[in-house]
């Protein structure tokens, strides 16, 4: 497991996202601007599990888990706002693929100027 690095872009130069290998787990720091890019360069399609710990309005919120196409597919997913994402204990996001293998993350913060 991997804490993953939170980027963020600048009004002046943008940003070239830097994208981490995955792993069996790995977690971020989430709120209501972050977001993760997912590459999938293997052959197989991937699932891309969220977990969700928290309660909204007292209801259970089920862990999206969406599937990233084969080969060439990329997803942009979020925010994660921390009310719903984080982990009461650790206040980190979990992020878990169905496997390893070709997936990468780079996770974006969204700056407000």
């Amino acid at each position: 497991m991997a804490l993953l690095a939170t980027q963020t872009p600048t009004p002046s130069a943008g940003l070239v996202p830097s994208y981490t290998a995955a792993s069996a787990t790995d977690t971020f720091t989430p709120d209501d601007r972050t977001f993760i890019y997912v590459k999938n360069t293997n052959a197989a399609t991937r699932t891309i599990q969220i977990t969700t710990p928290n309660l909204y309005r007292g209801l259970t919120v089920q862990d999206p888990a969406p599937t990233i196409a084969a080969t060439t597919g990329e997803l942009v997913l979020g925010p994660f706002p921390a009310d719903t994402y984080a982990d009461p204990t650790t206040g980190l996001c979990t992020i878990t693929p169905s496997a390893t293998a070709g997936v990468s993350y780079a996770v974006v913060r969204v700056a407000v100027t």
